[in-house]
């Protein structure tokens, strides 16, 4: 049996490797997930019942899970928007979407001297292999390349947005994603 206090991982007996968190799910936050539809409403609260604030209109965003209750999740959005889903529109494959305003080059290796096989638009979302040495492995369609993790939002590691003061209400800024 794990025992574990706040989201402190803790190996349980016999296992060396497995991690319990002290979260619905069992899992750390904060934590990476992708939409997994092309429509997807963000609430104000962790209930249908609750107001929907704008509806998401892109398959495999990047967000990060900021917290949770057993059915529902709070994530970000790379806009800084914070609000409730529920995790059935969720999914743990990791994407990133390019920041900034410029092309982000794609590179044959994880060093700034490997050759350019491929750039990235600006806002260009992209599926995550991995990371290392301040590169991202990132693939779109058949093209594969590593790009500068600084400038790949989904690719940080630890929390990319702050979570909200539990008294402040969700609801106000945003419409339609």
């Amino acid at each position: 049996m794990a025992v574990c206090v706040g989201n402190a991982p803790v190996a349980t007996a016999g296992s060396a490797e497995e991690e319990a968190f002290d979260t619905p799910s069992k899992q750390p936050v904060p934590r990476w997930a992708s939409l997994r539809s092309n429509e997807v409403y963000a609430r104000s609260g962790p209930t249908k019942e609750n107001k929907i604030l704008w509806t998401y209109r892109q398959k495999n965003l990047p967000v990060q899970i900021i917290s949770e209750t057993r059915e529902w999740r709070m994530i970000c959005d790379p806009d800084g928007g914070i609000a409730w889903v529920h995790k059935s529109m969720l999914k743990s494959q990791r994407s990133i979407i390019s920041i900034g305003t410029q092309k982000i080059d794609m590179l044959s290796g994880a060093k700034s001297t490997a050759k350019v096989k491929a750039r990235l638009n600006p806002r260009a979302l992209a599926a995550l292999d991995k990371c290392k040495n301040g590169y991202c492995k990132v693939s779109v369609g058949n093209v594969d390349g590593w790009a500068l993790q600084e400038r790949l939002w989904g690719a940080q590691e630890g929390a990319a947005c702050k979570r909200p003061d539990p008294f402040t209400r969700l609801g106000s800024g945003h419409s339609t994603r």
